[in-house]
């Protein structure tokens, strides 16, 4: 029989001892980012795990020589097709500060540890358990691959920190409507589409969907209202031919882009068809298991892949506590935690039919990985309860959380 998480109302949004464990993770959090962007930066080269951090870099230093009329040339890569966000962010950092790449790489630290806090909210907001929001933010505090990715030079600890921020807003409007949510909502799922376009429905889509079931009263309408709102975005996007957002989500497409991406000693099933329903079906096992276990153990044949060897076999050990926390949170917490599952969901199976890189794996990942550690910390949270250590916590959503 399993344990269930007992949750008990907290006196207040913040105990006294969770708010000083909080407060004590967030500052080791930021520490360690700041530190290991001066050292990446001092000891390593761009190309070592991101060559991208490159074209940011020439691009936004070409875009800010421009505003300050230094050049009269306008960065031509900017006037390609897709998201440009991340330019103009790492532009207005060089405009005012001088082009320091070290410069974006510690307001992504920041940006990175801020994404500790929102995780920790999104988890209390699933469970209502404070132990279970520490946890979480423990593990996003100190993961490597969350660390790297939000050290270096490149937007991706910005889409971790948009993901989490429409969780947590979406969220608190599960509980009522408010100006404030209604306006964090809105701002962070239109800028997340200016850093990943394709995004925006494995975000916004759930979101949508969580809200219209969470009155459990009318499930079946409120579904088939949630699928005809779908249905009528899929449409409306296909009206657009060539400039529509969902292009991406075509299977045609995927596989397109799968074949482009399957390049270097670390490609993936190069040859593999995903271009209909059936052969897409047929491949998800095994880009499941690429998607969330590569780089396998048995495959390392780099540097960065050593490097990355006892974060993975970390992670293995957290699997079975994953599984249990998702059974937990279906059981018994859905109404909360669909928003989240969907998103996980979504984009887990989005990656997995279309990855063909390693190295792209290890880094998309990071999107979900948020996620996947927060389905961990339930799961050993309520061992923990199970062995005797019962977990407390509030009933309802945290006060305060919106």
């Amino acid at each position: 029989m399993s344990t269930v998480l007992t949750l008990t109302p907290d006196p207040s949004p913040f105990p006294e001892e969770g708010s000083s464990k909080l407060l004590n993770i967030l500052s080791w959090a930021l520490v360690i980012r700041v530190v290991a962007a001066l050292v990446l930066h001092l000891l390593s080269t761009d190309s070592l795990f991101a060559p991208d951090q490159q074209t940011y870099d020439a691009f936004s230093g070409w875009l800010a020589r421009y505003w300050s009329g230094e050049t009269l040339v306008y960065p031509w890569k900017l006037l390609e097709r897709g998201p440009k966000a991340y330019y103009y962010i790492v532009a207005a950092l060089y405009y005012v500060f001088g082009a320091w790449p070290i410069v974006p790489k510690l307001v992504n630290a920041v940006v990175g540890t801020i994404s500790v806090r929102l995780a920790y909210d999104v988890a209390l907001g699933m469970t209502g358990n404070q132990a279970v929001a520490l946890r979480t933010a423990a593990y996003s505090a100190f993961f490597p691959s969350l660390v790297l990715w939000s050290v270096l030079n490149i937007r991706d600890c910005w889409v971790v920190f948009l993901i989490l921020l429409i969780c947590r807003e979406a969220m608190a409007l599960q509980d009522g409507l408010r100006l404030r949510p209604v306006l964090l909502l809105a701002a962070a799922v239109l800028v997340v589409m200016q850093f990943r376009e394709y995004i925006f429905f494995a975000v916004a889509a759930p979101a949508v969907v969580s809200f219209l079931v969470r009155n459990r009263a009318h499930v079946a309408r409120n579904v088939a209202l949630g699928m005809l709102l779908a249905a009528v975005a899929i449409y409306a996007d296909r009206a657009h031919d060539s400039d529509r957002r969902l292009r991406s989500l075509d299977l045609e497409t995927m596989q397109e882009l799968r074949q482009g991406a399957a390049v270097g000693g670390s490609r993936f099933e190069p040859g593999a068809d995903i271009s209909t329903p059936a052969k897409a079906l047929a491949f998800l096992p095994k880009g499941l298991a690429f998607f969330l276990l590569a780089p396998f153990p048995w495959t390392v044949t780099s540097l960065r892949q050593i490097l990355t060897l006892p974060e993975m076999l970390f992670f293995y050990s957290l699997l079975p506590a994953m599984v249990r926390g998702i059974a937990i949170l279906v059981r018994h917490h859905l109404a909360r935690s669909m928003m989240v599952l969907l998103i996980t969901a979504g984009l887990t199976f989005g990656y997995a039919l279309a990855e063909a890189n390693a190295g792209m794996a290890y880094r998309h990942r990071a999107q979900v990985l948020v996620f996947y550690l927060a389905f961990a910390a339930v799961g050993v949270e309520s061992q923990r309860a199970r062995r005797g250590r019962a977990v407390e916590g509030p009933a309802e959503p945290a006060p305060g959380f919106a």
